[in-house]
This record gives structure tokens, sequence and C-alpha cells, in this order.
């Protein structure tokens, strides 16, 4: 016990230094507590202590953005008096301490208790408004560590009910993530804000996150779902387009958008079809397929998710309509004829018959599989018959 009382006063000591006033002081102790986030006995410590550990890393991480633009512009006058020196010195340790802090606290924030520390500190705002600011000013250049930042944050509850409580907050993080053009790779990330998508289909998880983007007349549909066409960022697309479609209260906004055209795109094994079936879609889906070409994608994951999401749209009359109009039946076969995986087969054996059966033979078929499973029920409690007494 005394061993661990003494690392715990160690840990505490090293985490002291990121408030020390010297620059050098911050950075040498942020940079010891990077290296540290790959033991398991601080890991254990920032579990047992959260705030310990939350509160001086997000001050410094907060202002990873400000710092490194000032030590950039200080760096570029190339100053040769001593004092210009030192000022550079000064700013580019300062610099790297809100670096390391910055990277430290992504570590630490997959902790589930430093995720609600950094809630109850107001992390979700403070550290957009630090990504506000530098996009706003045309740098960003830590976009990459505070997308990584929030994404690890929103996977709590708390996390997704503090985005979700600023809209305007929320609103700029997903313009963020759709702008054209991107921002530049950065440290061997080709997508600097890639984690963006995952808070995405994190907020989207609760009733309020779909309330902001799938509900009313001014949803963003339209914009998430042509996020699809990007191979990078459609595994967390076709999530977000999941848990939208899994809400049968999203399904009259959903309709109205283009989505069986962009799912189509690497569902559809289009050279595989034939010329009946082709005759048979739609024809402005028919005239996408043909201009821009369709496959059925290799990315098991992707194929479930997809195969989720049009189970979700059967759940309702409007969504089964949509399905219908949408030429989604010759998407599905064409698909299904394809499909390796087991349980996958079995969902799109679940849609099929949704799409092909008018709503009155669905529902007489449902009445039917209800039936048979009532008469089965019945039929084993019988032929167990009553229980013995002990």
């Amino acid at each position: 016990m005394a061993d661990d009382g003494s690392q715990d006063q160690e840990f505490s000591e090293l985490l002291g230094f990121l408030q020390d006033q010297k620059p050098e002081v911050r950075r040498f102790a942020a940079e010891g507590v990077l290296g540290q986030t790959e033991d398991t006995s601080f890991l254990d410590f920032c579990r047992r202590t959260p705030r310990t550990a939350a509160r001086p890393l997000l001050r410094l991480a907060e202002k990873a953005e400000a710092e490194a633009a000032e030590a950039a512009q200080i760096g570029s006058k190339g100053g040769s008096s001593q004092a210009e020196k030192t000022a550079a010195i000064q700013a580019a340790s300062s610099m790297a301490a809100c670096v390391s802090a910055l990277k430290a606290l992504v570590n630490l924030s997959t902790i589930p208790t430093v995720q609600e520390e950094l809630v109850a500190l107001n992390a979700p705002k403070r550290i957009t408004e630090s990504l506000r600011s530098g996009w706003l000013e045309g740098r960003a250049t830590m976009a990459h560590w505070y997308a990584m930042l929030l994404a690890n944050v929103s996977t709590s509850v708390k996390g997704q009910q503090a985005l979700c409580s600023d809209e305007g907050m929320l609103k700029f993080l997903v313009a963020a993530y759709v702008t054209k053009p991107r921002p530049p790779p950065r440290d061997g990330y080709e997508d600097p804000l890639l984690w963006l998508g995952s808070l995405l289909v994190n907020v989207l998880v609760v009733p309020e996150g779909r309330k902001l983007f799938a509900l009313g007349e001014h949803h963003a549909l339209p914009t998430i779902f042509g996020e699809l066409a990007d191979r990078g960022r459609r595994q967390d697309m076709i999530n977000a387009v999941k848990n939208i479609c899994l809400d049968s209260e999203c399904h009259q906004t959903i309709i109205t958008t283009d989505l069986i055209s962009q799912m189509a795109r690497f569902l559809c094994p289009w050279d595989s079809l034939d010329a009946e079936a082709k005759s048979a879609l739609p024809g402005a889906l028919k005239e996408c397929l043909e201009k821009e070409g369709a496959s059925l994608t290799g990315d098991v994951a992707v194929r479930s998710a997809a195969a989720v999401s049009f189970m979700g749209l059967c759940r309702s009359l409007a969504g089964r309509d949509y399905l219908r109009a949408s030429g989604c039946e010759q998407v599905l076969r064409a698909w299904q004829a394809q499909e390796i995986d087991g349980t996958i087969k079995e969902q799109l054996d679940v849609v099929l018959p949704a799409l092909v059966l008018s709503e009155d033979e669905l529902k007489a078929e449902q009445e039917k599989l209800a039936s048979q499973q009532h008469t089965e029920s019945t039929t084993e409690a019988r032929e167990a018959g009553p229980a013995e007494d002990p």
C-alpha cells in the first residue's frame, strides 16, 4: 500500500508541474505525462482521480492551437537579439507543452471516469471553441487532435447530451467535417477531421441528436448522406445512416432524400444485373448507376450496417413505400445473390418480402407467422407438462 501511495504522490506531483510558471517546466511535465499514458499504473491513477489529470491537461490542451500560432509568428520574425531568441524558445516550449498535453488527453479520454470529468469541466465546448478559433483564422493545425478528443468524449451518454445541448457548437463541428476542400494531411493523418464522423454517429444515438439533424425543415440529411461517397468516411456514415433509419420518426425526412441512390453505388453489383433488372429500375437511379458505376463493397461491416438500415426503414409504411419506389428490390436481389455472410443474407431475407408483398399481403403474412409462433409455443408448453412439486 505504501508503494501505491508513493506512486500516486509521484503522479500527482508530475501533473502539478503542468501548471508551473516556466514554459520549459510545463513542457517536460507534459511530455512526461504523455509518456505515462502507456503505463497501466498511471491509467489506473487517472481512473481513480480523474480531475487531478483532466483539469490541468485540459487547460493546456485548449490553448494548443493558439500557442502554435504564436510560436510560428515569433519564429517567423527571426530576431537576432537575446530577448527575441529567449522569447522564441519560450514560445516553442509553451507550444510543445500544450501539444503534448492535448495528445495525452486524447489517450486518457478513453477512460470512462475521465470522460465524465471532461464533460463536467465543459470540455466539449472549450475544445470546440479552440478548434473554431483556429478554423476561422484559416489554420486549425491541431484539428485532428481536437477531433479525436471530441470523438472519445462523445462515446459516453453524458458527452452526447453535452454536445447536443449546444446546437450551434454541434452544427459547426458537422459543417467543418463536410466542408470542401478539406484540411491538408497532418502528422500522417490523411483526413484530419475523420474522427468528427465518429462523433456524428455517437450523437445520432440519442434522440436529441436525431432531432437536430434528421427532423424538421432544416435537417442535414443530404449533407450527411453525401459523405457516403467517400470510402474513407463510409464506415462512420453508414452507421450514422443506420442510427437514423432505426428511428421511425425520421422516416418522413429520409424519404425526401436520395439515400437509396447513394447506397446503391456501393451495394449494387451493377455488372451482374441483367437487362430486365436494369430496365425495372427507376430512371433516375438507372441513369445514376450507368453514369457513375456501382459495385458491391467488400467491407462486411458496411454491408451489415446497410442491411440493418433497410430493416429499420421497413418498420414504417412510409419507409417501405420509399424503398419500393426507389427500385430497392432489384438492388437487394442482386446484392443477396452475391452475399457470402450468413447473417446479412438473413437480414436481406427479412427486407425483401416487405418490398415485394403488398401491404395487405404483408399484414396477412405477419398474422400467419404470429399464429404459427403461438401454436408452437402452446404445443411446447403441453409437451413439457405440469411442473412437479419439489
